[in-house]
């Protein structure tokens, strides 16, 4: 491929905050090449071929997670341009992809081969630190994902992939996520059954923070969505004086994200 400024820049910012020599940076571009991806499911067969190599997603947009039985794909997160998609799968002695991909969009892959790397990290030691750097965060990424897995509760991950959904390009929030799939496909991402999708939308609508239109979710208020994002736990319930428990309404919610910020 022919060395380009943008894709100088591109690596630039997936090192980040480490910084490679220009001189380095053109050369790994040298070695590195381009492989289109169509939407849908990525049938690349291997990180391995062309040649081993660490991949970041030069344009377009990722979906990553798993197939179960059924050839059914999973979801878990989305992988964006300028970011990495695989630095450990062409690493093994059985090269293979750690997670299934697929592509949202028409998108490209930029593959830096492995023996490039080590070779000019050779001439610049900036280099192999930088890789370096790359690969532990990666870890530590998959160590965390492991963790919230395992600790956060549905109405957490689905707050969280409402902001996801309405970030925008541009950095400038949407109001609403038209939903490309159908509410059992995105039960299906969550690993959770329809049902239990439909309890927690319907849940986060009495408490204001959404409204659902059928295949259309409008954002009512992103900064409760936001603290239920981070939180560990179901949405904060209130005992009765009865001793029945309800679901809080939004303004107690709201205190009671104000007191666990005051307390932090």
């Amino acid at each position: 491929m022919v060395c380009s400024e943008p894709d100088c820049q591109l690596i630039a910012r997936a090192l980040a905050p480490s910084v490679i020599p220009p001189e380095a940076c053109d050369r790994l571009l040298q070695a590195a090449c381009v492989v289109d991806v169509p939407i849908g499911l990525i049938q690349h067969p291997t990180p391995a071929k062309p040649l081993p190599s660490l991949w970041l997603l030069r344009r377009g947009q990722l979906a990553a997670g798993g197939l179960d039985r059924r050839g059914r794909f999973t979801e878990l997160f989305r992988v964006q341009a300028g970011e990495w998609v695989d630095v450990f799968g062409a690493l093994g002695l059985q090269p293979a992809w750690f997670r299934s991909l697929m592509a949202i969009e028409p998108s490209e892959l930029l593959a830096l081969p492995i023996d490039a790397v080590l070779r000019i990290a050779q001439q610049h030691p900036a280099v192999g630190l930088a890789f370096g750097q790359v690969l532990a965060g990666q870890a530590q990424a998959l160590r965390d994902g492991l963790t919230d897995a395992r600790t956060r509760g549905l109405a957490a991950r689905l707050a969280r992939r409402i902001l996801d959904e309405t970030a925008g390009r541009d950095g400038a929030p949407q109001p609403v996520w038209q939903m490309a799939v159908r509410k059992q496909q995105l039960a299906q991402q969550l690993g959770v059954t329809s049902e239990a999708l439909s309890r927690s939308l319907r849940q986060l609508g009495e408490q204001q923070l959404i409204a659902v239109r059928r295949y259309e979710i409008q954002v009512l208020n992103r900064v409760m969505l936001q603290y239920l994002s981070e939180s560990s736990g179901p949405m904060p319930t209130v005992t009765t004086a009865r001793g029945s428990t309800r679901r809080a309404p939004l303004r107690e919610v709201r205190a009671h994200a104000a007191g666990l910020a005051l307390a932090a």
